[in-house]
């Protein structure tokens, strides 16, 4: 074998593969889900109380593997740093379980999440962030 094709050989074996957290799932329109079709209330409502007097964005990006009960909706609030997921029936976004901090409860690799159930990797929002500055929402509130 030439030194050529041992590197490339090399090379190849050592290049991580592209995984995708997000394979399974389709975008869907908020407004088509009675559940959601509100979502420019609902996030102005949050953005509102949480960046008084503040002229600020977030991303809303709906998310489905078929059936309804796979429908997750997310929010990406990068000025606010947060993610959060919307569950159906909530309009208080404040409530939600998945009110992750990108500062605190976002680490570098999935290695890094660990045994946690909680935390997110940064790979994992930057693949969301990517589909919701392809299919999501913007919403955007301002004083």
């Amino acid at each position: 074998m030439s030194v050529t094709m041992a590197t490339l050989v090399t090379a190849c074996s050592q290049e991580k593969v592209r995984h995708s957290y997000f394979s399974e799932y389709k975008p869907f329109g908020l407004e088509e889900r009675s559940h959601f079709s509100k979502y420019k209330e609902v996030v102005e409502s949050y953005l509102h109380q949480k960046a008084p007097g503040v002229d600020t964005h977030a991303c809303v990006l709906g998310l489905t593997r078929g059936p309804r009960d796979t429908e997750a909706v997310w929010v990406i609030w990068r000025e606010g740093d947060r993610v959060i997921r919307w569950f159906a029936g909530e309009d208080n976004l404040d409530l939600s379980p998945r009110n992750l901090s990108l500062t605190n409860d976002i680490v570098p690799t999935d290695a890094d999440i660990g045994t946690s159930t909680y935390l997110e990797s940064q790979p994992w929002v930057d693949e969301l962030e990517r589909l919701c500055e392809e299919h999501g929402h913007g919403v955007t509130a301002t004083d």
